[in-house]
């Protein structure tokens, strides 16, 4: 009734017949206009309701799939011996990863753990006592070759807290064993899906981005060779390195070996001057210790070590990135200070994304 009213009111105001304004390709296109402006609304709306639902898992959810790329190679040979029976092929892939990356990794965090208790328990104030009287040898042996320098430090103040924080964060991850086994449930079962679907996620998002196929492949290549060249060039380079500085603690003497084999690869993250935080202090604890041939064969083992990765196995590694090492490494520094160790991962993703997408950009303008 109303919009009959309304309909006579226009005609006798305007003289012209409603319907026929409303069939008009003008009012069509701003139909269609408010209703494409609405539904980009909705959508916005509950794509964000949706990301924060997922929010306390999006580090399972991108660690899954960051890991689903790397290995597809293998699981697309399974799935070939398998005749392409994916859900075999993906149970199998995925069982083949817990062996290869997973179970590892719980038996050095357990063992890392168990070292960096073990060693902050054990050292009692007569342990620091002897600590302090090695670094005032040291202090000594440092005068010697530069009068009035000094160390002016206390072994308890700067050890102990190290190995609180190291002991207190690996006990609580070892005592929430229920989130751990939540966390890695649902890490598996992820990674599964990944396996058997990728195929499909891509396409369905090649479908749904308004970016020309090339485009779409670009950044889908950019983005694998991205996650390829951080965990194999980053990552990968990381842990071979603090296994083989592990052996050459366990050969030369140095305690809690696997503990500082954990330290080295954390500071291989950093480049330039990363394992020379763990080189120096180690060699100087076998020097002053009176170890003098303990500590000029590990000071070549580790400067051997430090050569063939930085020359040989880490560029090979981490050719593809497609990205400046200074980006890269801005990158994964702020991706760790913004997201946490998964930052490693996601800082140079976004990086990555970025240069694909600047380079698209000139050729989206010039096709408008």
């Amino acid at each position: 009734m109303k919009n009959k009213s309304q309909e006579m009111y226009f005609r006798t105001r305007s003289g012209v017949d409603a319907n026929k304004l409303a069939s008009t390709p003008l009012a069509s296109f701003e139909n269609q206009k408010i209703q494409s402006v609405l539904f980009l609304i909705i959508l916005a709306v509950i794509l964000a309701l949706f990301l924060l639902l997922l929010k306390p898992y999006l580090t399972i959810i991108i660690a899954s799939g960051a890991l689903a790329i790397v290995f597809a190679p293998l699981y697309n040979k399974i799935a070939k011996l398998l005749k392409q029976k994916k859900t075999l092929a993906s149970l199998l892939s995925v069982g083949l990863v817990t062996l290869i990356v997973l179970i590892p990794l719980f038996l050095i965090g357990f063992q890392v753990y168990r070292e960096a208790s073990g060693l902050y328990g054990g050292l009692s104030n007569s342990n620091f006592g002897q600590l302090n009287n090695l670094a005032d040898k040291a202090e000594k042996v440092a005068q010697k070759l530069s009068p009035g320098f000094s160390l002016n430090l206390n072994t308890q103040s700067v050890i102990s807290p190290i190995l609180s924080f190291t002991a207190g964060h690996l006990r609580g991850l070892f005592s929430g064993a229920a989130k751990l086994l939540l966390d890695l449930s649902l890490g598996l079962i992820a990674l599964f899906y990944f396996f058997k679907e990728g195929p499909a996620i891509k396409k369905y998002l090649s479908e749904i981005s308004p970016l020309s196929d090339k485009n779409d492949n670009d950044i889908f290549s950019a983005l694998k060779k991205t996650i390829n060249a951080s965990l194999k060039g980053g990552l990968l380079t990381a842990i071979l390195q603090g296994f083989t500085f592990g052996i050459g603690f366990l050969i030369f003497s140095v305690p809690n070996a696997a503990l500082w084999g954990t330290v080295a690869i954390i500071t291989s993250l950093i480049p330039g001057i990363g394992l020379a935080l763990v080189i120096i202090p180690a060699t100087l604890y076998l020097f002053i210790a009176d170890k003098f041939l303990l500590a000029l064969g590990f000071l070549i083992w580790a400067l051997l070590l430090n050569i063939i990765f930085d020359n040989i196995i880490g560029p090979k590694l981490k050719k593809g990135a497609g990205l400046h090492p200074l980006i890269i490494l801005f990158s994964v520094l702020g991706g760790i200070s913004l997201f946490g160790p998964i930052g490693i991962l996601i800082g140079p993703m976004i990086a990555s994304l970025l240069v694909v997408l600047l380079k698209i950009y000139p050729e989206i303008v010039n096709a408008n």
